[in-house]
């Protein structure tokens, strides 16, 4: 099937626990799910997102005619007020862009006399029996029914005409080429290997159109690139004590990669391998015939005509893979700005109000907000005017409603910017949770099953604490960045949360770990909608405070405080607790409480404690017999057992 660049992605049908109809975005599947039954409901669970209203408006209006009797998924591809009329060598063509990609139609064609009459656009693609239960690749439309003010398909070719199936000859390339990445793979020893970089590194080649063409030009470009992000890093700090330590850092770094380089030069051939295999489909895929004409906008005004985003093979049990082309359509993603040429709008945008000939005033949309009166209403067209210069005077001629107007305009801006932010910015949602997690339990675990159902993707991102007094150890042994990691893997497989990865970082503190992974170097593209994990307890989101400054442009910050979820509690009605948890695994009491029924003695054995514990015993019992209760206050106590016992080892009284 074909893979359709619309937003946002909308979901609508019978909510088989009720029997009603309703529509939703990807937000129907959190803890708390929203899901729209009526108008009112609409407004009340995405009322900070006007432009997202009126499209799931437009959806409950247009949609429970059709005869959904399952849940379909959708992207919204165009309303009337989207549809132009563009010249395109010399046919009059519908032209609509839901997202990154430009489509237009043939007004005088069949689609494009469908589409004239339509009111609402959308193509399904995915299938729900409910709410709780998997998604299944693929929709079956053929069944609903249609009128004339909606237009909807599915994304399957509709004419393929024998040019996109594999020929013999196709097969074997693509089974010789995985038979290759098979072996190249298996070579590989991914263990300490910095594919974070790497993965960044590759995204720089795709900016400049290539891939991993060559596995030793691409080795070299790596290490380049390392050097200069080292050489930037130094000439950025002040002290002469500092640069010496990033020095030290990158070196090491430097050093690293270079031991590792036969594992690194074989990634890179791997990736080339699975690349060109992938692209044997693609190449295929390319050849159907299509209604529609795709054109990206370049950044310099003109139009780029392109392929499809991609497309989905699905298999006969339902399962899919997508296929996209990261040389056309991802470095589309990078190079452009998304979005028809409307001004970005910023809180700290400065807008200009001209209140006559003579005197205008300048301020941020945030002072602006701050100081106007407060208003639920909008006003898009006087915000439009004011943007080009129009006095404000002329256009309100009554003075005694400037303010109030003034403040509608700025609210519509105010609103328009969060929108982007939050349910309607194209692209990939990606939410990273970052912590030092010693050890991680439950509660994290809840954290990251909440933001799992928000995002496409969360990446949970492991910092690694330098001082003597950020470590964490039990019984003497300390909780290592790769522990945790080990056990995040244990509890990500068990719970089944497939859009889930775990890093570990260099960092020293969850924060500057979460930095370095979203800043300009990062390897999150433009366009990706991000949101930075934290908990609703204690102000916790508020350590984002500063966030923006660091973030790379293009990437869509989601509001902390609109993001942040509630802390999960134990099942015995207790926060959870790190602390907790280590004092739970000392003591051999209740540790079921943080990692789940049968599951501590798997925590135990990554940590290594249960030998710990028998060689206490051979030291005499006294340490195995020190207790400290769940909650306690004796945190100093433990930490003198735990330095103790760290002695002992070094000493080799314990062995």
């Amino acid at each position: 099937s074909v893979k359709w660049d619309g937003a946002p992605a909308i979901f609508a049908g019978i909510n088989p626990d009720n029997g009603k109809f309703f529509v939703g975005t990807k937000s129907i599947f959190n803890k708390v799910p929203k899901i729209n039954y009526t108008v009112e409901d609409i407004n009340y669970n995405h009322g900070h997102a006007p432009g997202l209203v009126d499209k799931l408006k437009k959806a409950l209006y247009y949609l429970p005619s059709l005869g959904i009797s399952k849940i379909l998924q959708g992207d919204f591809m165009f309303d009337d007020g989207m549809l132009e009329i563009v010249d395109i060598d010399g046919e009059p063509h519908y032209r609509f862009k839901p997202n990154t990609i430009i489509y237009a139609v043939p007004v005088d064609s069949n689609l494009g006399q469908q589409i004239g009459n339509a009111k609402f656009g959308i193509v399904f693609h995915t299938t729900y029996n409910d709410l709780k239960s998997g998604a299944s690749f693929g929709a079956d439309v053929s069944q609903l029914k249609r009128r004339p003010d909606v237009w909807f398909d599915d994304a399957f070719f509709k004419n393929d005409t024998g040019t996109v199936t594999l020929t013999d000859d196709d097969e074997e390339r693509v089974v010789t080429l995985v038979t290759q990445a098979d072996a190249v793979n298996s070579a590989v020893n991914y263990e300490n290997l910095p594919l974070a970089k790497m993965n960044i590194y590759l995204n720089s080649e795709i900016r400049g159109g290539a891939f991993a063409d060559d596995a030793q030009g691409s080795y070299q470009g790596f290490v380049e690139w390392n050097q200069n992000r080292l050489t930037k890093r130094i000439n950025k700090l002040k002290s002469e004590k500092g640069k010496q330590r990033a020095m030290a850092t990158g070196t090491a770094e430097l050093e690293a990669i270079e031991r590792s380089k036969n594992d690194i030069l074989n990634v890179f051939r791997l990736s080339r391998l699975l690349f060109e295999a992938k692209n044997v489909f693609i190449e295929k895929y390319n050849n159907a015939i299509y209604a529609t004409k795709h054109f990206v906008d370049d950044g310099s005004g003109d139009l780029k005509v392109t392929n499809p985003e991609g497309y989905v093979a699905v298999d006969f049990a339902g399962n899919g893979v997508k296929f996209v082309d990261r040389l056309e359509f991802s470095r589309a993603n990078f190079m452009m700005d998304k979005g028809f040429k409307k001004p970005d709008i910023k809180e700290n945008q400065i807008l200009e109000v001209f209140w006559n000939n003579k005197k205008s005033t300048k301020m941020s949309l945030r002072e602006w907000h701050t100081l106007l009166p407060k208003t639920k209403k909008t006003n898009k067209k006087l915000f439009e005017d004011l943007l080009a210069s129009k006095m404000v005077t002329a256009l309100i001629p009554d003075s005694k409603m400037v303010k109030l107007a003034l403040a509608e305009a700025v609210q519509w801006a105010i609103d328009e910017q969060e929108e982007r932010s939050l349910d309607a910015t194209p692209g990939k949602t990606i939410a990273i949770v970052p912590g030092a997690f010693k050890p991680p339990h439950l509660g994290h675990l809840g954290m990251v099953k909440n933001y799992s159902s928000m995002a496409d993707e969360v990446i949970v991102l492991i910092s690694s604490p330098k001082s003597q007094k950020a470590q964490r150890t039990i019984n003497g042994m300390p909780v290592t960045a790769e522990k945790s990691k080990q056990i995040w893997d244990m509890m990500i497989s068990d719970h089944g949360l497939s859009n889930v990865s775990v890093q570990v970082s260099n960092a020293p503190s969850p924060v500057r770990a979460a930095f370095e992974y979203v800043d300009k170097d990062g390897p999150l593209e433009p366009g990706t909608k991000l949101i930075l994990g934290a908990s609703r307890k204690g102000g916790d989101y508020k350590r984002w405070s500063a966030a923006a400054k660091y973030i790379k442009p293009g990437v869509n910050l989601v509001d902390p405080a609109v993001s942040a979820v509630e802390p999960e509690i134990r099942s015995d009605g207790v926060p959870f607790s790190a602390t907790d948890a280590r004092n739970a695994l000392s003591n051999n009491e209740n540790a079921d409480l943080f990692f789940g029924d049968g599951k501590t003695q798997i925590v135990k054995d990554i940590l290594g404690l249960e030998d710990v514990q028998e060689m206490s015993a051979m030291g005499g019992g006294a340490v195995a017999g020190y207790s400290v209760p769940l909650g306690s206050t004796k945190d100093k106590d433990s930490d003198l057992v735990n330095e103790v016992l760290n002695y002992l080892f070094k000493q080799g009284i314990l062995k």
